[in-house]
């Protein structure tokens, strides 16, 4: 999974080369796949960061595969929660 990434591509396919993506024949919750991967993957949590960069300074970001809107959901959550903690509202 790792080495040269574009973070303008999130694919979700299950089986891609993705932080994103989950195994082959994934079945299942995908929101409670990324929690399980957030907690215990730093390299998930660079990526996934990462995307959530980009979509905060609008660079086009291209979600693909059957989970596309639960990860730009994820994405676009960790950067509320982001400025949630800037405003002292969390933790």
């Amino acid at each position: 999974m790792y080495g040269v990434i574009d973070f303008s591509k999130v694919d979700t396919t299950p089986g891609a080369r993705s932080a994103f993506a989950p195994p082959e024949g994934f079945e299942g919750s995908y929101r409670t796949f990324m929690r399980k991967r957030w907690k215990t993957d730093r390299g998930v949590r660079q990526h996934v960061g990462m995307v959530a960069g980009y979509l905060k300074k609008k660079f086009p970001t291209e979600f693909l595969g059957p989970y596309a809107k639960e990860a730009r959901e994820i994405a676009v959550a960790l950067n509320q929660d982001d400025e949630k903690d800037a405003k002292g509202k969390r933790r």
